[in-house]
């Protein structure tokens, strides 16, 4: 079976003596993974490793068995991530967020984008400051389908 994420020997730490230690994981293409840990475990640094936006210390990340940072804009290209706080200016709207992305994914899908905010029932013409919450979370959630990922990547907070 293919692994989707192979993790080997990887450390990341922090100044203030906060990391990751070791981890080797390896994430078999079609199964759903969920990191579970109390706040401050690390499942965010190793979320935002394996997407390469933060450096890390020591070890191998590879995604579709390709290195993650040598092949990092291909990789991205079959990835769809929903992070903790949504990563687009809040003076935009649902139909500037296609304009953008059809320029960075070759995939980008409009009218897949345009099924999925029709289904959320989204609007595509307000911007996102007045949206609330959940219709935010959705928007992301049918921004990061539309490209047709090969993996999706959610990062959600959790309580407590």
């Amino acid at each position: 079976m293919n692994n989707v994420i192979e993790i080997k020997n990887l450390k990341k730490r922090y100044d203030n003596n906060f990391g990751l230690g070791e981890i080797n994981l390896s994430i078999p293409s079609g199964y759903v993974i969920g990191l579970i840990g109390e706040n401050g475990a690390g499942k965010t640094t190793l979320i935002k490793s394996i997407l390469n936006i933060i450096n890390t210390d020591a070890g191998e990340i590879k995604i579709f068995n390709k290195d993650s940072k040598k092949c990092d804009s291909l990789i991205k290209e079959d990835i769809g991530v929903v992070l903790d706080d949504i990563f687009f200016p809040e003076i935009l709207t649902a139909s500037d967020i296609d304009t953008v992305m059809k320029d960075i994914y070759k995939n980008w899908d409009k009218e897949l984008f345009y099924k999925y905010l029709k289904d959320f029932n989204l609007p595509n013409n307000k911007k996102i400051k007045t949206l609330s919450k959940g219709m935010r979370k959705k928007l992301e959630i049918a921004t990061a389908l539309a490209h047709h990922p090969k993996l999706l990547i959610l990062d959600e907070p959790t309580s407590g």
